[in-house]
């Protein structure tokens, strides 16, 4: 099979598998990311996290939103995770899944969205693996149920 091809299969992803393979991935960035993180990564998570919560719209929250879990992945120091993450990216970019996102979005969700990367933020900051794993899975956890209602 070609890398093409895979990556075409990809694209028909449900949401509930790309949550779960999320679920298993970002954990472990964050991990990575807390032992690995130079000053000037940690600073340009700081600066997606502050940027979304400034957002004053779904569409400039959601892009700060995605380039903060993205940041995050950047610090990790390993460029085959980083990649997987610009796919998986790549697929949630797609209009079915902004739609989703639309649908469950409200400002009181982006508010508890805000302080649950506040707590990853501050895991990483202190260098802390075990806790920016922990705040990360409970983070997806919430994304979880708010896109899939479960």
């Amino acid at each position: 099979t070609s890398i093409a091809a895979m990556v075409s299969r990809m694209e028909g992803t449900s949401p509930a598998d790309m949550m779960e393979i999320r679920q298993l991935l970002e954990p472990a960035a964050a991990a990575f990311a807390a032992t690995n993180a130079s000053a000037t990564e940690l600073n340009a998570v700081r600066e997606a996290h502050q940027a979304a919560c400034e957002a004053s719209d779904m569409p400039d929250f959601e892009h700060w939103d995605a380039e903060f879990h993205h940041r995050v992945f950047a610090c990790c120091r390993n460029d085959f995770l980083k990649e997987i993450h610009n796919l998986m990216r790549a697929i949630r970019n797609q209009s079915p899944w902004f739609e989703m996102k639309k649908r469950s979005f409200s400002e009181e969700r982006r508010q508890v969205y805000c302080r649950e990367h506040q707590a990853l933020l501050d895991a990483l900051v202190c260098r802390d693996p075990d806790g920016a794993k922990t705040a990360m899975l409970i983070h997806l956890k919430t994304v979880e149920k708010n896109l899939l209602g479960r």
